[in-house]
C-alpha cells in the first residue's frame, strides 16, 4: 500500500509540475502551421481600421469586432474591392487570464481607429443578414494582422473618397 501512495504522491507531483510550466511557457502555432494559416486564408486585403467594438471581461476571453475599409485585395476568393466596409472579428485576451496562465495560440493585437495593415482573413461562419458576405473573422490568430511596412501601400492601392464624401 505504501509503494501505491507513493507512486501517486510522484504523479500528482509530476502532473503538477507540468501544469505549472505549461502556464509559465504557454502555446504558439509552429511557424509552419502560422504560414498554413496565412496560405489557407480565403482573404488577404490592406485594411484601415475605421471602429473598433469590444467589451472586455476582466477575467475572460472576449470578442472584438472591427469596421474596416478595403485599401485593397492582394487575394481573395469572396468578392470584396477597394472601398468597401467590412467587418471583422477577432477576440482579446484579458490581463487577468494572462496572469493566471493562459495557453493558446499567440494572441492578436487589440487594433486602434487608423491602424493600416494586411489582414488574413476567412468568412465569418457564423455571419446573418444582408450584410453575411462582408463579415469576415481572423484567419491566423495573432498572426492575422500585420502591419504595413514603411512606404507606400501595395500597387493595388487607390484612393476611395470616404463615406462622407460620397
Amino acid at each position: 500500500m505504501t509503494r501505491t501512495r507513493a507512486m501517486q504522491s510522484t504523479l500528482i507531483a509530476v502532473c503538477g509540475l507540468l501544469a505549472i510550466l505549461a502556464g509559465k511557457v504557454g502555446a504558439v502555432l509552429p511557424p509552419d502551421a502560422v504560414e498554413g494559416l496565412k496560405t489557407d486564408a480565403q482573404a488577404v486585403l490592406e485594411v484601415k481600421v475605421l471602429e473598433v467594438q469590444s467589451n472586455p471581461d476582466p477575467a475572460e476571453r472576449f470578442d472584438v469586432v472591427y469596421r474596416m475599409e478595403i485599401l485593397s485585395v492582394l487575394r481573395s476568393t469572396v468578392r470584396v474591392k477597394p472601398g468597401e466596409t467590412i467587418r471583422v472579428r477577432s477576440y482579446g485576451v484579458s490581463q487577468t487570464l494572462l496572469d493566471s496562465g493562459f495557453v493558446g495560440p499567440k494572441i492578436p493585437a487589440l487594433l486602434e481607429p487608423g491602424w493600416i495593415g494586411t489582414a488574413y482573413l476567412d468568412p465569418d461562419p457564423q455571419a446573418s443578414g444582408p450584410d453575411a458576405a462582408r463579415q469576415f473573422v481572423i484567419a491566423a490568430h495573432g498572426d492575422s494582422f500585420v502591419d504595413m511596412p514603411p512606404g507606400p501601400p501595395s500597387l493595388e492601392y487607390t484612393v476611395m473618397p470616404s463615406e462622407g464624401e460620397r
